[in-house]
């Protein structure tokens, strides 16, 4: 659900402005309403220089511990490690660089060995050049040596390197390529690529133990940085009244909060007034939902938060994602293995982390209970091994076909939920008078599935298109072509009625058909699994040790490959089906802004 906001109008006179602030500040409840405005250079300059921050915090996490003791002052200025760190970064680029340069030409030098360029600059002296080519080795023709002063240098990964010797300015007629190389020996360019590599060493090891000893300098320096800009975007946020002598302060309390909060106002001695959110004011939205819901809030934030005067569609999306990842998974094995997982994780890590890994646990027990209806055990079917236990059960275990029904039928359900939610919606927002439609469609639907279960269930009476159904389907036709705009005359209507038929007939068919895929998925996953134990077994040899080493790899590997596809599909395709048909049906629009209280940086 969403919290209840109310609105908060303070004026603070100018000597008690940073007086008031520090007081909101420290409260942390008010969510601040910014100014429509240019930002100054001082915020910009700052949102830079936090960006930079939190670049350099990214790129010493990856730091190792410190392998040596290195001489290196690590400053206690934020601002002056900043700028150290910065200087560390660019020496080591120069050096990478410059290495990555040496080994180039120690690649080019490699294949002729070394040699002293000062003989070869005597030759040239007396006239005598010395040239460098290569060709394939296959094409190297020793007849070029009766005819031109050649020396073989060596051959390397099917290419002849050779050097001719010939007075200036001469033809030659051989098939091979010229190639310059740099004039340096190869000993001297792998002294100098050595020494390189020691500086970057000695360069990586400063970081190693700016990365250690620095990292709480630069956390506080980011806050330090981040408080700057709350307070600046606080100090632009004022509407400057009576000359710039009194400032006024809105924002949004949350009604959880707005009780302690009033109280502690009425303490600072400024005047303020308080009031209710209309419904054309544009609220922050803070979610509130129970402990099952509230762990897949990060999923629906992937998509949007709801606008204030919208439902919350967290909770009514759960359950279904729930369902939905245990049907595309749908391996009692991989689901246990999950929760084992998720559980011992949370014993390692931190606390904020620890919703993510209830998530999967959650997960994982939904691909638990898919995997039990379906008989599948880490790819293996348990209907098809003779034990009594399996062979009690194997009625139980639902087929393909049950499987396929299952998934068509969860999708009408949702897509129903959906459009009863709409309506609700609606109602919250605009009145009533302009949720008919959607409470139309949503009454030929229900009634239209309700006749088509009892003429299935049995019974002399025909209950499809009888009295009773078209008399609903009247009243829902009423909705959908008449009273669809309580603005609009009724030829539009009807014109509007006609065109929203078409599109609900095409698109909700489309949208039922979509959520075949959770069938799919989740029979391609058990297939897979199969397969890989079929593959395990079949393939090893029938030496005893290696045999069941080989079946340990194909096993571990072919399920680790087929875990990480079926987890990744049975995240992915439940997202669509929510942020897609889900969505669309329950008329969610999205948009809403995250309550972000004013308040100060924790350290």
């Amino acid at each position: 659900m969403i919290v209840p906001m109310f609105k908060y109008s303070f004026l603070v006179h100018h000597a008690d402005f940073e007086h008031f602030r520090d007081a909101l500040k420290k409260r942390g409840v008010l969510h601040v309403i910014e100014q429509d405005i240019e930002p100054e250079a001082e915020i910009l300059d700052n949102v830079q220089l936090l960006s930079e921050i939190k670049r350099y915090q990214k790129n010493l996490e990856g730091r190792k511990e410190p392998q040596k003791q290195v001489d290196i002052q690590v400053p206690t200025s934020g601002e002056a490690l900043i700028q150290l760190i910065k200087e560390k970064n660019t020496s080591l680029d120069a050096l990478l660089h410059e290495k990555q340069n040496l080994q180039k030409e120690l690649e080019s030098l490699s294949p002729w060995g070394n040699f002293i360029w000062d003989k070869i600059h005597l030759l040239k002296e007396e006239g005598i050049e010395t040239r460098f080519f290569y060709c394939q080795a296959k094409k190297y023709d020793s007849k070029w040596e009766e005819d031109y002063s050649i020396a073989p240098v060596s051959e390397t990964k099917g290419i002849s390197y050779f050097v001719l010797f010939d007075s200036e300015g001469s033809t030659l007629d051989i098939d091979a390529d010229e190639v310059k190389i740099p004039e340096s020996t190869l000993s001297e360019v792998e002294q100098q690529l050595n020494a390189i590599k020691a500086k970057v060493d000695i360069v990586g090891q400063e970081l190693d133990v700016i990365a250690q000893k620095g990292k709480d300098i630069l956390d506080n320096y980011a806050h330090v940085i981040q408080d700057k800009l709350n307070d600046t975007s606080f100090k632009n946020s004022a509407d400057d009244h009576a000359e710039g002598r009194i400032k006024l302060i809105e924002g949004w309390v949350p009604k959880t909060m707005d009780d302690a909060f009033e109280t502690y106002i009425k303490e600072q001695s400024v005047y303020y007034l308080r009031s209710e959110c209309s419904k054309e004011e544009k609220a922050p939205v803070l979610l509130k939902n129970g402990r099952f819901s509230k762990l897949f809030e990060p999923i629906g934030k992937l998509f949007s938060l709801p606008t204030y005067t919208e439902l919350d569609m967290t909770p009514f999306f759960a359950p279904f994602f729930f369902l939905f990842f245990g049907f595309c998974f749908g391996d009692a094995g991989y689901g246990l293995l999950f929760v084992l997982a998720a559980g011992f994780a949370k014993l390692k890590v931190n606390k904020d982390f620890k919703p993510v890994l209830s998530l999967v646990q959650w997960l994982g027990l939904a691909a638990v209970i898919f995997g039990a209806i379906t008989g599948t055990f880490f790819g293996v079917k348990l209907m098809d091994i003779n034990i009594p236990l399996f062979v009690k059960l194997k009625e139980t275990f639902l087929t393909d076909q049950q499987m396929f029904n299952l998934a068509l039928g969860m999708g009408f359900v949702q897509i129903l939920f959906g459009m009863a939610l709409k309506i609700v919606n609606e109602i919250k927002q605009e009145g009533w008078k302009y949720s008919l439609a959607s409470a139309g469609w949503f009454l030929f639907f229900i009634s239209t599935a309700i006749m088509v279960i009892l003429d299935f269930v049995g019974g002399h009476d025909k209950w499809l298109w009888s009295v009773p159904h078209l008399i609903l389907i009247g009243i829902s036709c009423l909705g959908i072509f008449i009273f669809n705009n309580p603005k609009g005359n009724v030829l539009l209507n009807i014109g509007a009625g006609l065109w929203d038929t078409y599109n609900m007939v095409t698109g909700f068919a489309g949208d039922l058909l979509s959520y075949i895929r959770l069938f799919a998925l989740g029979l391609s996953s058990a297939i897979l699994g199969l397969v890989f134990n079929s593959l395990a077994f079949d393939l090893s040899p029938d030496i005893p040790v290696v045999g069941w080493i080989i079946t340990l790899v194909i096993l571990v590997f072919g399920h680790g490959l087929n875990i990480f596809m079926a987890a990744l599909g049975s995240i992915v395709h439940p997202m669509r089906l929510t942020f897609v048909e889900f969505y669309k049906n329950a008329g969610f629009a999205g948009g809403g802004k995250e309550y972000k209280p004013f308040k100060e940086i924790s350290k």
